[in-house]
C-alpha cells in the first residue's frame, strides 16, 4: 500500500511538472515571436508641441512588455533616426515568416494629396514640400511590411491626427490636410487602426491626463481575450464614452491568415466543444431574429459563438441583428470576424461594404461591394454599389448596376426607387416616374 501510494504521489508530481512547463513553454513559443515598435514625438521644434504622446508610447510599450512582447521604444526622436529604426524594426521582422508585428506611433500626422505622413520632432515646416521630404511616409510603412518584412501579421496603430499643426503655413500650400486619409489596397494580414476616423482630428488629452483618450480606451483593452476585430470594437466604444461621442476611432485591413488573433499572446481562444450546442442557440438566435427581436437574438449567437469561437454564420446573424439596432460599430465588428474565417464569402464581404455605406464612406463601400461581385455577382451587391455610385454623383455607373440588380431580380422594390433616384438626378423624369410606379406596384 505504502509503495503504490509512493508510486502515484510521483505521477501526480510529474503530471504537475509536466504541465505547469506545457503552460510556460507554450506562452514562450507564442509570445517569443512578438515585436513591437512604439514611438511617441511630442516635443516638436518648430510647430505646435504636444504634452500626451511620450506618456502613451512610454505606458503602451509597458504594457505590451508585460504581455511578453519584444519591444523597442522611441521617444522623441527626429527624421534620420526614426528612418533608421523602422528599417531596423521590418529588418528584425523579415528574420522569421512566423514572427508578429505591432508598431506604435504617436504624435502628428498629415496627409498631403492624399498621402499619409508621421512627422518627426524636426520636421520642416517651412511649406508643404518641405513637410513631404522630412516626415516619414506611411505608405513606405506599408511597402516595407509587404515586400520585405513578409511575416505573418501586423497591427499597425496610428494616434497621430491630434490637431492641423500646420494651420499657420500660407494659403498656397493647399496641398496640406487636417488628419489622416485612408490607406487603399492594403495587404493580407496587415491590420490599421486610427484614432479617429479619415480626415478628422483625435484629443491630446484633457489637462491633468496623462494619457490621451484613445490610449487610455486602448490600454484597457489590451489584456481581453477577445479576437482583435472584437476588441477595437470595445475601443471604439470606450473612445467616444471618454470624448462626449466626438472622437470615433477607425479600422482598415484585415488578418486572413488566422481565424482567431488576440493582441494578447498570452490568451487562447474560447474552447470548441460539441458543435451540435452551438447549433441549438444558434437556430434559437434565428427565431428571435426572425421576430426582429433584436436582443435576445444577439445573445442566443453570443451563446452559439461561445461554445464554438469559429461559428461564422453566428458572427454573420449577430452583425446582422447589431445592424438592425443601428449599431454599426459593433455590426463591422462581427462581419469583420466571419469574414476573416471565410474570406471567399461574398456575403459577409458584401455587408461590411453596407457597413462603410452607413457611415457615409461609399469610396470603400464600392470596393467592398465589387469583391463580393469578383466572387458571387448578386442582385444584392449590384445594387447596393449602384446606390453607392449614385451617392458619389457617378450616374453611369449608378445605372449600370441598378439595371443589372433589376434584370436579375426584377421583384425587389427597393432597385426601382434607387433607379427612380438617378433618373431624377438625371433629368429624364418620364423614367424616374415610371420606376416609382413599379416601387408603388411592388409594395403594395
Amino acid at each position: 500500500m505504502v509503495n503504490e501510494l509512493e508510486v502515484l504521489m510521483k505521477i501526480s508530481v510529474k503530471t504537475l511538472f509536466c504541465m505547469v512547463l506545457f503552460f510556460v513553454v507554450n506562452f514562450y513559443v507564442t509570445a517569443q515571436n512578438r515585436y513591437a515598435l512604439v514611438i511617441g514625438n511630442g516635443n516638436y521644434t518648430s510647430i505646435e508641441r504636444l504634452g500626451n504622446p511620450v506618456n502613451d508610447a512610454t505606458d503602451i510599450a509597458s504594457k505590451l512588455r508585460s504581455l511578453g512582447y519584444s519591444v523597442e521604444l522611441k521617444t522623441n526622436i527626429g527624421m534620420p533616426e526614426m528612418d533608421r529604426t523602422i528599417n531596423d524594426y521590418i529588418q528584425r521582422l523579415a528574420q522569421n515568416r512566423n514572427n508578429e508585428g505591432f508598431f506604435w506611433f504617436a504624435g502628428h500626422g498629415v496627409q498631403i494629396d492624399g498621402e499619409n505622413f508621421l512627422l518627426p520632432i524636426n520636421v520642416d515646416s517651412t511649406d508643404d514640400s518641405s513637410v513631404r521630404y522630412s516626415s516619414y511616409p506611411v505608405n513606405r510603412l506599408i511597402t516595407a511590411f509587404e515586400r520585405t518584412a513578409q511575416n505573418k501579421v501586423n497591427v499597425v496603430v496610428l494616434d497621430a491626427c491630434r490637431n492641423n499643426p500646420f494651420r499657420n503655413m500660407p494659403a498656397r500650400n493647399r496641398s496640406l490636410s487636417r488628419g489622416l486619409s485612408v490607406i487603399q489596397h492594403l495587404p493580407p494580414d496587415l491590420f490599421v487602426i486610427y484614432s479617429t476616423t479619415a480626415g478628422d482630428v483625435a484629443a491630446d488629452g484633457a489637462a491633468g491626463k496623462r494619457n490621451s483618450p484613445f490610449t487610455e480606451a486602448f490600454m484597457r483593452n489590451m489584456e481581453s481575450n477577445d479576437d482583435l476585430a472584437i476588441v477595437v470594437r470595445d475601443i471604439t466604444r470606450e473612445t467616444l464614452r471618454l470624448t462626449d461621442n466626438k472622437q470615433r476611432p477607425y479600422q482598415e485591413g484585415s488578418i486572413i491568415s488566422l481565424s482567431y488573433y488576440s493582441l494578447n499572446p498570452r490568451r487562447t481562444p474560447p474552447p470548441v466543444v460539441q458543435q451540435e450546442d452551438a447549433t441549438v442557440y444558434y437556430n434559437r438566435g434565428k427565431e428571435f431574429q426572425n421576430a426582429r427581436d433584436w436582443d435576445k437574438a444577439i445573445a442566443e449567437y453570443t451563446r452559439a459563438i461561445n461554445v464554438n469561437s469559429n461559428y461564422m454564420d453566428a458572427y454573420w446573424r449577430r452583425g446582422l441583428c447589431y445592424e438592425g439596432k443601428r449599431e454599426w460599430d459593433q455590426a463591422l465588428a462581427d462581419w469583420t470576424v466571419a469574414n476573416r474565417i471565410d474570406p471567399n464569402n461574398a456575403i459577409y464581404i458584401a455587408n461590411i461594404g453596407t457597413y462603410y455605406d452607413r457611415v457615409g464612406d461609399n469610396e470603400r463601400a464600392i470596393v467592398q461591394y465589387s469583391e463580393a461581385i469578383k466572387i458571387s455577382p448578386s442582385a444584392f451587391t449590384y445594387g447596393n454599389r449602384g446606390s453607392s455610385y449614385y451617392k458619389l454623383g457617378d450616374y453611369n455607373n449608378a445605372l449600370i448596376d441598378l439595371n443589372e440588380a433589376i434584370r436579375r431580380d426584377p421583384n425587389d422594390a427597393w432597385y426601382y426607387q434607387q433607379r427612380a433616384k438617378v433618373y431624377r438626378a438625371q433629368g429624364r423624369n418620364d423614367l424616374a416616374d415610371a420606376d416609382t410606379d413599379a416601387y408603388n406596384r411592388l409594395t403594395q
